[in-house]
């Protein structure tokens, strides 16, 4: 057993102030996150709203006619991808598209932004396809997948060294990068990951399921916390990274039976995640691997 490294407390309030300066979301991304908080939502207004943004429009649209939606080359304007896919879709296709951006922005030196980006898609994927099984909000949990680790983006961003060592102590002791971060450096990536959505002002469900995605409750009704746990887990076992040391954490026992998955769902399950992740990754992708 490797000897911890000696703490290297990193400081709240810097923490706080990094987050509090970063970017907003764009101003599109934010309008159609209203919009679809409403009881009764114009069709119209959304279109309109989406049409501020051409880059984000054509990349919805590319989104929208990815072969797992099997409407290739149907989808020309985003007024029939919300016929088709329906508006809590494309709103989380829409926030997908605009993460891509601010991911890149938040790019540090120790993360591989390419294994980073893979696993999150592919996290993504999973918490919608469990949300589907269980009857909860899919679109909400596509998001709350693709942004769970975003807090390991803020400390890789602004303190790269510390973000390094903690990942290598992780990795050279078959951890889960939480509790290496939470061990060195005071916080982990979930605490952080539940500012920077209360910052870009998602809704209190994925805030809270990016929170407890590690710890979820012992008792209770299944939530997006128990599929984004899962999906978690799911996503390190198919090694979607492609990870030189992938390691699967522990899935909580109360968490998966509220699930409740019979072992004859799980190859229909985990083939329709490999191919929604297959299909999105090549649209959601990073254009460059930052260095």
């Amino acid at each position: 057993m490797n000897t911890t490294p000696a703490p290297i407390t990193l400081d709240r309030e810097a923490l706080a102030r990094d987050i509090r300066s970063l970017p907003s979301l764009p101003t599109v991304v934010q309008e159609l996150m209203l919009l679809v908080r409403q009881k009764e939502v114009q069709l119209e207004a959304v279109s309109n709203t989406l049409r501020l943004d051409q880059a984000l429009s054509i990349k919805v649209l590319q989104l929208a006619n990815s072969p797992f939606y099997g409407l290739s080359g149907r989808i020309g304007s985003v007024r029939d991808a919300i016929n088709i896919l329906g508006m809590r879709q494309l709103s989380s296709l829409v926030i997908a598209a605009a993460l891509t951006v601010q991911f890149e922005k938040l790019h540090g030196k120790s993360l591989h932004m390419d294994s980073f980006w893979r696993h999150s898609i592919g996290c993504a994927a999973a918490a919608r396809q469990l949300a589907l099984h269980v009857g909860l909000d899919s679109a909400a949990a596509f998001t709350a997948g693709l942004l769970h680790d975003v807090g390991r983006l803020v400390v890789d961003s602004h303190y790269p060294q510390e973000a390094a060592q903690a990942i290598a102590w992780a990795e050279q002791n078959d951890m889960p990068h939480c509790e290496a971060e939470r061990t060195l450096l005071g916080i982990d990536h979930t605490e952080l990951g539940e500012w920077v959505c209360r910052h870009w002002r998602f809704s209190s469900d994925v805030v809270e399921a990016i929170a407890g995605h590690h710890k979820p409750p012992p008792a209770g009704a299944v939530s997006l916390i128990d599929v984004v746990h899962a999906a978690d887990a799911i996503t390190h076992a198919l090694d979607i990274a492609g990870a030189q040391n992938e390691a699967v954490p522990g899935v909580n026992p109360m968490a998966w039976a509220r699930l409740n998955l019979a072992e004859e769902d799980l190859p229909a399950l985990l083939a329709c995640i490999e191919s929604e992740f297959n299909d999105l990754q090549a649209v959601l992708r990073p254009a460059k691997e930052t260095t």
